[in-house]
């Protein structure tokens, strides 16, 4: 049985006399002081060829999944640092990305530098605890984004952050770093129980995928007394495969534009950012999406499939994916549908694409992909593809269900999360000193 917040909370630690809170800026300079960050050319080999000095950008931060930022995925050297305006800041201070994305928030577990899509923030510790600091601004991080500006990436400006806020506990006129200390520890505490939950939930996620896999590989194999056969993709098809439509897309037109990025790898369509283009009926009916219509990426997302079980009228694919249009007298779309989201297919995939500066299988090798399929009288079986398709639809129901009920749980631990740092650091009657 889940916990309510109620639950967790302990006594505030901040609900003691003598506690006044007030706002200070991330630009006062008696309590902070903001680092820009910046990167070597890296055509000079002597400024990264073996490296020492931490050099972090906006994906180490994304990549870190806890509090400390430890280590950082490329080092430059000395003359690499001496060579542009990016400087080392010491352990326990914060970084922040501030462009690429904006608001990636760590604590320097090292001594780092970092590029320009970066801010340090060095934190004087007579008067702030660091880690309140970073609790303090995981709840400013909408904020962050709103202030990022730019015509390519939104950016947050060195003046920008300094003007964000954060509420600090103040004792005799001047911060209290014990209260900060005693914050933080109420925070944790609670935050480490609902994470014990969130760990079980995320664990009973991967068992259902696990449980899924192995649904789809038993299905898959032939029982006693079946007979199977493998057959190739080319060799299930009414015509010839068909690249798609080269053309340059737009906000609004007569056709819907498919695109490799339309398509998500569970084979299903995204709607949120449709494209259009406006082509002659002659040019559409070659690219147009009919009942049967089997799509497959060829660069990029190579493996990621769509198939049609409607006609699609008005709407065309784009050149980076081929259309197979299956025969359906010989496969079960459903059953194709299936077998292409099992670990067989994307075994292939890895084993098949060519690795470039885009991963990359075409047409051809699409067609030698051999399906497994259940044989009968010297033909395919659609009647067993078909209740091997209907059983995988209704297991496939039960674990969805499941997953969503896990999912929705997960939301609401992550919420009671957000409700601890808004208890904490949201007070109405908080000064600007």
């Amino acid at each position: 049985m889940m916990k309510t917040l109620n639950d967790l909370k302990t006594k505030k630690p901040w609900e003691v006399e003598g506690i006044e809170w007030r706002e200070v800026r991330l630009g006062d300079d008696y309590y902070f002081r903001i680092e820009t960050g910046a990167t070597p050319k890296t055509s000079v080999k002597e400024y990264w060829e073996n490296g020492t000095i931490k050099w972090a950008t906006p994906k180490d931060l994304g990549k870190n999944k806890g509090k400390y930022l430890i280590d950082t995925e490329r080092r430059i050297t000395e003359a690499g640092l001496n060579s542009c305006s990016t400087t080392i800041i010491p352990k326990g201070s914060i970084i922040i990305s501030t462009r690429a994305p904006i608001g990636h928030i760590a604590i320097l577990g090292d001594d780092m530098c970092f590029n320009q899509g970066c801010k340090g923030l060095v934190i004087n510790s007579n008067f702030i605890y660091n880690e309140f600091v970073y609790y303090a601004l995981l709840k400013r991080v909408e904020i962050m984004k709103t202030l990022g500006t730019g015509p390519t990436f939104e950016e947050i400006s060195k003046d920008k952050l300094a003007s964000i806020k954060i509420p600090l506990p103040f004792r005799n006129g001047k911060p209290d770093l014990e209260t900060q200390k005693k914050i933080v520890e109420y925070i944790e505490e609670n935050f480490s129980r609902i994470d014990k939950i969130l760990e079980k939930k995320k664990r009973e996620l991967e068992l259902l995928d696990e449980l899924w896999e192995s649904v789809l590989e038993k299905a898959f194999k032939p029982k006693e007394g079946e007979e199977w056969r493998e057959v190739r993709l080319g060799e299930l098809t009414t015509e010839k495969p068909r690249y798609g439509l080269t053309a340059k897309a737009k906000d609004s037109g007569e056709f819907v534009f498919l695109r490799i990025t339309d398509i998500d790898d569970k084979g299903e369509i995204k709607t949120d950012n449709f494209k259009f283009v406006d082509i002659d009926d002659d040019e559409a009916s070659k690219y147009e999406i009919r009942q049967g219509d089997l799509l497959l990426a060829r660069s990029g997302s190579v493996g990621n499939f769509f198939i049609a079980f409607k006609d699609y009228p008005n709407w065309v694919y784009g050149s980076y994916l081929i259309r197979f249009r299956l025969d359906t007298n010989k496969v079960n779309l459903n059953f194709v549908k299936h077998f292409l989201s099992s670990h067989y297919f994307k075994r292939w995939i890895l084993h098949q694409k060519r690795h470039g500066a885009q991963p990359n299988i075409n047409a051809e090798e699409y067609s030698s992909f051999k399906l497994p399929l259940p044989f009968r009288n010297d033909k395919p079986d659609l009647e067993k593809q078909k209740e091997i398709a209907s059983y995988l639809d209704s297991v496939y129901e039960k674990i969805k269900t499941l997953k969503e009920k896990i999912q929705n749980q997960i939301t609401k631990l992550e919420e009671m999360k957000e409700s601890i740092l808004e208890e904490v650091f949201r007070f109405p009657n908080s000064k600007t000193p």
